[in-house]
């Protein structure tokens, strides 16, 4: 069965943890996926880039170091490199031994569990051959077209890949405001378009749903103990807090993204929505 992002049509918001349940787990590891899925989450953003000889994995950074045990840049290792290191222990000892995952082993779990995934094209060079990488995963995973959206803020990459695989739904990043905003979002083919509050208002919002487009408000981290949309009444003065809840509410937000699982929930209920 295909997965439905656009959604608030239906009254629902779908949750969008940001690279899995990454407060609990190792963020974009398989931990952190099934800890978003045992809490009640059907939709997930990850991130992916292609190594060396060519193997997809999920990861954030260009670099190894943050997120494992080793030095090295992604696209400059092989995937053998990669995947004797351990992407568990810089988080917590509980999780050590923890292997990267590859964009097919993330495909197939979605998949098996009607999971919806958000997935960032994170690569930095070899754009065709990343892309045709993709494409060829794509087409040999049966189904894997009806469970993705190919996300990224270089709308040339994601459309390169969508010109491999016409079928592919891709959601474009929009970091500005443009003078004709909607036609600069469908004029990079999208299907999806992904915001943050400082570019996007009800009119604008109102344009996207009305081209068809589902919408993914994501909310940057501000620091611990203080909702974003809070941060935001300091940061500029009135209450966005209420602004974003009434766009949730009017049915403008199909899914919202941050790193607190709950927390999205509380948003969507105060909205009167169902989390899902």
């Amino acid at each position: 069965m295909a997965f439905e992002f656009n959604v608030s049509h239906q009254g629902n918001v779908l949750v969008n943890p940001h690279r899995g349940d990454c407060l609990c787990f190792p963020e974009n590891t398989m931990s952190a996926f099934q800890g978003a899925l045992d809490k009640g989450t059907s939709c997930i953003e990850i991130d992916i880039a292609m190594t060396r000889d060519d193997q997809i994995v999920v990861i954030h950074d260009p670099s190894v170091m943050r997120t494992s045990n080793g030095i090295g840049y992604v696209e400059q290792m092989t995937f053998a490199e990669i995947h004797d290191l351990d992407f568990g222990l810089w988080f917590d000892e509980r999780f050590r031994n923890t292997k990267i995952s590859t964009l097919a082993e993330v495909l197939d779990w979605a998949i098996e569990n009607n999971i919806g995934l958000v997935v960032e094209a994170k690569q930095r060079r070899r754009h065709q051959a990343f892309c045709e990488a993709l494409v060829e995963l794509l087409k040999k995973t049966p189904n894997s077209l009806d469970h993705i959206l190919l996300l990224g803020f270089d709308h040339s990459l994601i459309n390169r890949a969508k010109a491999l695989l016409p079928e592919l739904k891709i959601q474009v990043v929009t970091f500005a405001k443009y003078h004709h905003q909607v036609a600069a979002v469908l004029a990079s083919n999208a299907d999806s378009v992904c915001v943050e509050y400082p570019y996007a208002s009800r009119e604008i919002l109102q344009g996207y749903k009305e081209a068809g487009l589902s919408v993914r408000l994501y909310l940057p981290n501000k620091g611990e103990n203080i909702v974003t949309t809070q941060w935001f009444n300091q940061y500029y003065g009135y209450d966005v807090h209420s602004e974003i809840i009434e766009w949730i509410r009017s049915g403008l937000i199909d899914m919202l993204s941050h790193d607190d699982i709950d927390m999205l929930k509380d948003l969507i209920n105060e909205a009167g929505m169902k989390a899902i």
